[in-house]
């Protein structure tokens, strides 16, 4: 009897533990996934859905056309997300493209322990601190959903509604349509509503291109983690322009759930989410959301620089390829620059044009000038100084350069001016390298902040890289971001238009100076400058390296110094701006310049002794 009750519950024992095992194996099998990941395919224009664990190995990859086939369990077209901080972004879609007043919220620092005065202090805390105001691009980018809030900008349902009614026009399908009809419906702009990934995606196509390109650049800053370490960006760049969010999963309200949605830098939409909040999924899997997702088919950023081509190795001639003397104007096929003989130096360089190279002649002498892009013109410098096929280093030295040429370069309307010089940056006269195309639009939009910077072939120094180190340490497996940061530990990583990143020195002198004028030069400007409004008296902000430039959103000018006539035409430069900001004319910087010279032409008085206090 005794060996008999001892072999019952050994069985029922035994019985339990393979229930228990058969319990854990199906409530594995129903837990979702650690992480989700769905975007638009180039290709087929459908969508791609991916899945994967909490170590990053994948689980799941489907392809469904748009619009869908009845689709299968777990298909993004039947998932549900809730729609998070993401209402924030259509907001401000909604505010770029109508061009609708959004004055700054300003943070009041509630006081009290009622539960309003608390969940006020709270949500405070994502815009600004007690006293502070924070603007529109900055608000995005820090999440402040109390700038965004409808009533306050009065937004109205039936304004709301027409606008996304006709971006959805631009849609392809009415089944892409009917999915994002949530859009349409100004109510439905909550964190709590519960939407479908792949509704997400189609709101996020519906948005205006104009609206869409100001939001990408703004969101490029969500990329980053505390101090711009690592974060997103070592993984994927200057590639992710995305909105995170955070609330809790549809089916499980205690558990947070976040992510981001938004575009890849060619545009590509994207949504991914998982366990946790946007900034903690996109630490987490941030190598698994870059190796998931197709290689960016960017072009290299647009933008102005002029280079003068071997500006300190004098030209004798420009010749064809197969002989004779170019023409001068636009150069377009293959050449030859012919130079003075020297000691070390080749007489004869072959190089290739596509328009972007002008050849002119300069008090009897040959001058080459490229006008290139932003991106071009630091893939050329890599191809010129550096071997682009070293990634990580080739990584880390494209955004020296473009950090470099921002702080260094002279600003001449909508363009920056720059020699090819060993005194600045050597760069190839030839179309880059595949490899440095690749590199140069990886790092598109990020530049270093907080000191300037340079680099030097093979001596390091302070604000200053050596190549031959940053090549040893990328041979040695230091990512791209740690060499910057090794090479400037006074500088941080940052997006380039990073509202959330403008510190501002009060320039008080300015201020005072450009105020004395202002008043005077409104009467002219409003009779003869079609579109100027006149400003409130703008705050200047004294900058301490980099070309000047205004903050229309905050109504700032930041300004180097105040000790030249360059320096009072670049101040009335930027204040223009600031007038013309709702008016075309603002963007014809020839318009503007010459308005600016004009102005400067008029000014008297003493300028400050320092030029500034």
């Amino acid at each position: 009897m005794k060996k008999t009750g001892m072999r019952f519950f050994a069985a029922l024992l035994l019985a339990l533990c393979a229930s228990a095992v058969m319990t854990a194996r199906r409530a594995d099998a129903a837990a979702p996934p650690a992480f989700e990941l769905l975007w638009r395919d180039a290709e087929t224009r459908g969508l791609a859905w991916r899945t994967f664990d909490a170590a990053g190995k994948p689980l799941d990859a489907a392809d469904f056309p748009d619009p869908p086939i009845p689709p299968g369990r777990g298909a993004p077209f039947v998932q549900k997300a809730p729609l998070g901080s993401l209402w924030k972004l259509f907001v401000y879609l909604w505010l770029v493209e109508t061009d609708h007043p959004a004055p700054p919220y300003r943070c009041a620092g509630a006081r009290g322990k009622t539960p309003g005065a608390a969940k006020l202090r709270e949500e405070e805390a994502y815009c600004c601190d007690p006293g502070q105001s924070i603007d529109r691009d900055a608000a995005l980018v820090r999440s402040c959903g109390l700038f965004f809030a409808p009533d306050r900008l009065g937004l109205t349902a039936a304004a709301w509604r027409d606008f996304w009614r006709a971006g959805a026009m631009s849609m392809t399908s009415t089944a892409s349509t009917a999915s994002a009809s949530w859009l349409a419906d100004l109510a439905m702009m909550r964190p709590e509503t519960v939407v479908t990934p792949a509704g997400i995606l189609r709101a996020l196509e519906a948005a205006p291109p104009r609206a869409r390109e100001k939001a990408m650049a703004i969101l490029l800053a969500t990329a980053f983690g505390a101090n711009g370490e690592a974060g997103l960006a070592r993984h994927m760049g200057g590639q992710s322009r995305v909105k995170t969010f955070s609330w809790f999963r549809p089916d499980d309200g205690g558990r947070r759930y976040g992510g981001g949605a938004g575009w890849l830098a060619d545009g590509t939409p994207v949504w991914f989410a998982g366990e946790g909040t946007g900034q903690q999924v996109m630490a987490k899997f941030g190598k698994t959301l870059a190796a998931a997702l197709p290689a960016t088919r960017t072009p290299l950023a647009p933008g102005c620089v002029r280079v003068r081509l071997f500006a300190r190795h004098p030209l004798t001639r420009v010749e064809r390829a197969g002989g004779g003397r170019a023409d001068a104007g636009t150069l377009r096929g293959d050449y030859v620059a012919v130079f003075e003989k020297g000691k070390n130096a080749a007489t004869r360089l072959p190089f290739r044009a596509g328009g972007e190279i002008r050849l002119s002649l300069e008090n009897g002498r040959p001058r080459l000038e490229a006008r290139l892009g932003l991106d071009d013109y630091v893939a050329r410098v890599l191809d010129r100084e550096a071997d682009a096929t070293a990634t990580e280093a080739a990584r880390a030295l494209a955004v020296v350069v473009r950090a470099y040429l921002l702080d260094k370069a002279a600003k001449h309307g909508n363009c920056l001016v720059i020699e090819d010089s060993s005194h600045t940056q050597r760069v190839s006269a030839n179309p880059p390298s595949a490899a440095a195309r690749v590199v140069a639009g990886f790092t598109s939009g990020l530049v270093l902040a907080g000191a300037p910077v340079g680099f030097h072939g093979d001596k390091a120094g302070e604000n200053r890289m050596a190549w031959t180190e940053a090549l040893a340490a990328g041979k040695a497996g230091k990512s791209w971001d740690v060499i910057l940061r090794d090479a400037f530990p006074k500088a941080r990583l940052a997006a380039l238009h990073d509202p959330t990143g403008l510190d501002c020195r009060p320039f008080p002198a300015a201020e005072r100076w450009l105020g004395a004028r202002a008043e005077g030069w409104r009467r002219a400007l409003r009779e003869r400058l079609p579109g100027f409004e006149p400003p409130p008296p703008p705050q200047i902000c004294l900058l301490p390296y980099g070309n000047p430039f205004s903050e229309q959103d905050r109504n700032r000018i930041h300004l180097r110094a105040l000790k030249t006539v360059e320096d009072r035409i670049a101040l009335a430069h930027e204040y223009l701006h600031l007038g013309l900001a709702g008016h075309p004319s603002g963007h014809d910087e020839a318009l503007v310049e010459r308005w600016a010279r004009n102005l400067a032409g008029d000014l008297t008085g003493n300028l400050p002794e320092n030029g500034h206090e």
